[in-house]
């Protein structure tokens, strides 16, 4: 919820401070922001840092994947290169290929609010009926979502928002019940959750540059030119790139899913 919250903040306060008068589209005030956010977020959380750490035993590989924690670090990095491929793409994706320019900010922000909305909700079904099954309802949402997307006219402003709506809420999902479960097999296994946790977040950050590595030069290849008149060639090749091949990347990782062993997925 809080990483949701400080997406939301980051793409809408440059608009908010140029509405209140900010110079150069309001970077420099939103800078400024940022400078003043980070040393308040010190000051509220020095509490934290003066706690004693817990620590686990040594991590290693052979200990991660004896508990079950590389099959959910695999799972990590399937599933997250569908949303790190569409958030590359996304500018491209609403402004060229759907036609409705200045609604990439906007629909963004209703993405996350989606998913920071949904967030109470995933937990609440998660503790009720467990999260490899909250998983199997919350994955076909995302799926369905590129299945839309893949299949829109340009200038359906209401169908890509309808679908922001609804992979904004399966990202809610990945985000409360993936982790929860990675810490369930950390301290069943008692291994070092700071580290395990950083090699999740790697996980995750890799998904980002691989989804950059791949399907940017793949548009590039296909003459694409973001803001220009395009070929019919080039933006089947972004629908291509941003809704068809996440959707196939979405249905492997809602395969690993399915063969998790229960007792990897129970509390």
């Amino acid at each position: 919820g809080g990483q949701l919250t400080g997406v939301v903040i980051a793409a809408s306060a440059p608009a908010l401070l140029v509405a209140f008068g900010a110079q150069s589209q309001g970077y420099p005030a939103f800078g400024a922001f940022l400078g003043l956010l980070s040393v308040l977020t010190l000051v509220l959380t020095v509490p934290i840092w003066r706690r004693t750490p817990i620590t686990g035993t040594g991590l290693s590989f052979s200990g991660l994947g004896q508990a079950g924690g590389l099959r959910l670090l695999a799972l990590a990095l399937v599933n997250s290169l569908p949303v790190a491929i569409t958030s590359t793409l996304f500018l491209f994706f609403v402004e060229d290929r759907l036609q409705l320019p200045g609604k990439a900010g906007p629909l963004l922000i209703l993405f996350f609010l989606s998913a920071g909305a949904s967030v109470p909700l995933w937990a609440k079904l998660s503790n009720r009926i467990g999260p490899k099954q909250t998983l199997i309802i919350a994955m076909p949402l995302s799926i369905a979502g590129f299945i839309g997307a893949a299949t829109l006219s340009a200038g359906n402003l209401t169908g890509f928002a309808v679908i922001c709506l609804a992979s904004g809420a399966a990202l809610g999902a990945d985000m409360v019940v993936l982790p929860a479960m990675f810490s369930v097999v950390l301290t069943r296994a008692g291994l070092n959750a700071s580290a395990a946790f950083g090699i999740w977040s790697f996980a995750g950050k890799l998904g980002l540059a691989l989804a950059a590595f791949f399907t940017l030069p793949l548009l590039e290849r296909s003459g694409f030119t973001p803001g220009q008149t395009n070929s019919a060639q080039a933006l089947d090749t972004l629908n291509l790139a941003y809704a068809v091949l996440p959707c196939i990347l979405k249905v492997g990782a809602f395969g690993m899913v399915l063969t998790l062993p229960t007792e990897v997925t129970s509390k």
